[in-house]
């Protein structure tokens, strides 16, 4: 009986079909890794329910302590501010942009108490709020 393998091209062809396995495996595991943790936006979310919620609301028109967070997007956009520096300024210079109704009572030391990945995040999840 003949072995297969020893046939003139199955070498190459052997070769190959291991490769694109690997490849594929290699693949499968990129989008597993990848799929694993939560978005930007949902860690955001996270870190605004621990730091942010108990102040500020997410509806339009609940004022729990600080202003409602709902459409502040829309609200930047309206001053001409770009809304990633609008937030960055409320969030880590909290003087420096007080809603008018509504008293200072923004704690200052937002960029120590967050790091730098829970400031992207949620700055990330903020920016969603159109």
């Amino acid at each position: 009986m003949r072995d297969y393998r020893s046939h003139p091209g199955f070498g190459g062809l052997f070769v190959t079909l291991r490769n694109f396995a690997i490849i594929l495996l290699l693949i499968s595991l990129c989008a597993a890794c990848s799929a694993g943790g939560p978005t930007l936006e949902a860690r955001g979310k996270l870190v605004f329910t621990e730091h942010c919620a108990s102040c500020h609301s997410l509806d339009p028109g609940v004022v729990i302590v600080g202003p409602p967070l709902a459409g502040l997007v829309g609200r930047a956009n309206a001053q001409g501010t770009e809304p990633r520096s609008f937030l960055e300024r409320a969030i880590l210079t909290p003087s420096a942009e007080i809603v008018p109704g509504f008293q200072n009572l923004m704690p200052a030391d937002f960029e120590r108490r967050l790091s730098p990945s829970d400031r992207e995040a949620l700055f990330a999840f903020l920016l969603t709020l159109q």
